[in-house]
């Protein structure tokens, strides 16, 4: 295993790069660390000279994304393909975080493989492909992990705001046809430090792995693990009506019925725990029990 302190993280002060910068990784801020900034980039690597880089940074809004396309395509597209090159100079390995959103389409009985054929229906989801395919450009030692529905205990997360509903309406219109992976953040932090290991040990490893906790669920069903907690501490317990996503008008088209196939890492690093006891124990933080 690698020191986590020779891992360099990009994006080092969002929710997954702070998870790993918990791990002892180096994890810097935007002001000093920017993969849109080649100077600034260039520069973080020769003082740091990582066994490996993650790059966990992103224009990640999915709505906020079909207003300003350019600014999410400079930051997931072709700040990551700066970034990548600049590695690939260096000789140093790269793990690229990308998303499940390059898919648009599945059936959730059938979880996608790596190879399958992306068609992204979003903005977001065009520039994390974008991404993609520049990080592979770049000819360097890489990895692309695709990840989905990750959480925490901060206010971003879709734990704290479905809890947040929970308290503001007695009856809460849930999709079915909207499914995922919930994947604790410091979870997917562990395993990546892991993957970098072996990236930095010189192992040869896919081009693209798809992660994720076990046990696939759609958005209600979640909601309903999150509710079914916060009753028993006297927090918010609303009504829960099952819709389609169609029934909601958001600026960015959602994926339907799209479940990453997560067996190929399963095999490599081991399957990640099950994302309940981490969701359980997250709505207690967020209710202070």
């Amino acid at each position: 295993m690698t020191d986590p302190q020779r891992i360099l993280v990009a994006g080092g002060q969002g929710r997954l790069g702070k998870a790993l910068g918990a791990l002892g990784c180096t994890a810097p801020g935007r002001d000093r660390l920017d993969i849109t900034d080649a100077a600034k980039t260039a520069s973080v690597i020769e003082q740091t000279m990582p066994g490996v880089i993650i790059n966990t940074a992103g224009f990640t809004n999915v709505d906020a994304a079909e207003a300003e396309p350019e600014l999410a395509r400079r930051i997931n597209a072709d700040g990551a393909g700066l970034l990548a090159r600049l590695a690939a100079v260096s000789g140093i390995p790269l793990i690229h975080v990308s998303t499940d959103l390059v898919f648009s389409k599945g059936d959730p009985s059938k979880p996608i493989r790596e190879k399958a054929a992306t068609a992204p229906a979003s903005v977001y989801g065009e520039t994390k492909l974008e991404g993609e395919i520049q990080v592979r450009a770049a000819g360097g030692r890489h990895l692309v992990t695709r990840v989905s529905w990750l959480f925490g205990n901060d206010s971003m997360s879709f734990v704290a705001k479905i809890l947040k509903l929970g308290r503001e309406h007695e009856t809460l219109r849930l999709v079915t046809d909207e499914y995922g992976r919930p994947t604790p953040f410091d979870a997917l932090a562990r395993q990546l430090v892991d993957l970098a290991g072996m990236m930095a040990g010189g192992r040869d490893l896919p081009s693209v792995l798809h992660l994720g906790s076990p046990g696939p669920v759609n958005r209600l069903e979640w909601a309903e693990q999150i509710f079914a907690v916060s009753a028993k501490l006297g927090g918010p317990a609303p009504k829960m009506e099952p819709v389609l996503g169609s029934a909601f008008k958001t600026p960015a088209r959602r994926a339907n019925g799209v479940v990453l196939d997560t067996s190929l890492a399963d095999q490599l690093i081991g399957p990640m725990p099950d994302w309940r006891p981490a969701c359980d124990a997250s709505v207690k933080a967020l209710l202070g029990a």
